[in-house]
């Protein structure tokens, strides 16, 4: 008669292949297949490679400047642009997102601020658009 609601699933953070560490600051687009662990700073889109089962997760040290895509992500820092996450997005208490987000399935704690929208992809929308994300635009100074 009554069921228990299920626990949000949960991603496995095992071993991440690739790590942008908190003493380091890069300048230019990123594409990355499966794990990939950002605690310093990206000035570019990060992207994972279309149809990998990839992993973002952003430290609360870890800053992004540019759209950002993945299979799964475990966000906890910030993000100025758009994310896309095909999978399971989950927002920490630190995660500050400032742009649009596209996810299946979506995780949030107390905390977390998001400063633009919020849209879910149907179970049938085409994982090709996904990826077609514009270029942020650059600033002159």
């Amino acid at each position: 008669m009554f069921s228990k609601k299920k626990p949000a699933p949960r991603v496995a953070i095992d071993q991440f292949s690739s790590l942008i560490s908190g003493s380091l600051s890069l300048v230019g687009d990123v594409t990355f297949e499966e794990g990939l662990k950002i605690s310093g700073e990206v000035c570019g889109n990060v992207r994972h490679k279309p149809g990998t089962h990839s992993l973002l997760a952003l430290s609360a040290e870890g800053r992004i400047e540019g759209n950002v895509s993945s299979y799964d992500a475990l966000i906890d820092g910030t993000i100025v642009g758009d994310l896309v996450v095909e999978h399971l997005l989950e927002l920490h208490s630190n995660a500050r997102v400032q742009g649009n987000i596209r996810y299946r399935q979506l995780s949030m704690e107390n905390g977390a601020v998001v400063d633009g929208t919020l849209n879910r992809m149907g179970d049938d929308e085409e994982t090709a658009q996904v990826f077609e994300l514009p270029r942020p635009q650059v600033r002159e100074g």
